[in-house]
């Protein structure tokens, strides 16, 4: 485990996915969106955006876990 300021975070080989501002912003740059636009106010809106698109992340694992398995 990593202890941070405010929690334990797992070790990177424990974690699946993880997204940060930096791909957030590399992501902008990708639609020619500068990365002085991503301010903490569109960063938080992005994160909101994603978690409610990653509603159904457990189905997606399960589907991944079966797909491993028959491999």
């Amino acid at each position: 485990m990593v202890k941070t300021a405010t929690s334990t975070l797992p070790e990177p080989d424990d974690v699946v996915f993880t997204l940060t501002r930096e791909d957030v912003i590399e992501c902008a740059k990708e639609m020619g969106i500068p990365p002085e636009a991503i301010t903490d106010d569109v960063f938080q809106q992005v994160k909101k955006g994603v978690e409610w698109g990653l509603e159904c992340w457990s189905q997606v694992v399960k589907e991944a876990i079966n797909f491993a398995l028959k491999n």
